[in-house]
């Protein structure tokens, strides 16, 4: 059989395909060596404050729809005001506790006991024996009032977002009592209120009996604050706040 000879550009084309292989197999050693996109790492940038500190003695526009951080002391410049008693006080908060003297019901089995207590819900009594029943309504409830103007140096802020303690408030102050007296009440107010220890008493506090009603009052005082907000225009819409005033 006679022998085929190969041309030299099929040479060539063997030649140049072995060495295309072989860059290939180069080229894959060496990224699977070092991965694609593997540097050396820049320095990161510098981090601003989630929520800097600014000044609270002036409004700077800047920082208008930023969240920023002030502290200072609070100043309120409206009274909080009890709108039904007419109560009032410089406080960020004004708390009126309203209860009334109503039979509670304690059962052992059949064996049942009454005693009177002070509740500021009514007491259910509708399967109490006729002669230990409680009224159905309250005729006054418990309710807060908060100042209208409350301000922290130039920034005026929102006292219910301050005062609700109820709700986890941020202030975390407790509440101090505010001792009253009948002759801060209007002269038209529909109940009858005596003097009862600094607080109010319709009944009489000697001889009480069930359906008498006890009002006390405690504020939420101003003090020094650091508060965390939303800057909108000369306004702090809070998300955080802390107290260092003095604790009662």
């Amino acid at each position: 059989m006679a022998k085929t000879k190969s041309s030299p550009l099929t040479a060539v084309i063997i030649l140049v395909v072995i060495a295309a292989g072989f860059g290939a197999y180069l080229w894959l050693h060496k990224r699977q060596a070092s991965p694609e996109g593997a540097s050396t790492p820049a320095k990161p940038a510098p981090v601003e404050p989630a929520a800097p500190k600014i000044a609270a003695d002036h409004v700077d526009p800047a920082n208008e729809g930023r969240l920023v951080t002030l502290q200072g002391p609070l100043d309120v410049h409206a009274k909080a005001t009890d709108i039904q008693l007419g109560i009032s006080a410089d406080a960020v908060m004004l708390l009126r506790f309203a209860e009334m003297l109503q039979w509670r019901q304690t059962c052992n089995g059949a064996n049942c006991t009454y005693q009177e207590v002070w509740s500021p819900q009514i007491i259910d009594s509708g399967k109490f024996p006729a002669d230990h029943r409680n009224p159905g309504r309250l005729p006054i409830t418990s309710a807060r009032f908060s100042s209208g103007d409350v301000r922290l140096g130039a920034f005026h802020l929102d006292a219910a977002a301050l005062g609700n303690y109820r709700l986890g408030a941020s202030l975390r102050v407790k509440p101090v009592p505010l001792p009253v007296t009948s002759a801060e009440l209007p002269s038209n107010l529909g109940m009858t209120f005596r003097d009862a220890n600094g607080a109010l008493y319709a009944g009489d506090p000697a001889h009480r009996k069930v359906g008498d009603v006890r009002i006390s009052y405690r504020v939420i005082p101003a003090g020094n604050v650091e508060i965390t907000g939303t800057q909108r225009g000369d306004r702090i819409i809070v998300q955080k706040a802390t107290s260092n005033a003095p604790q009662p």
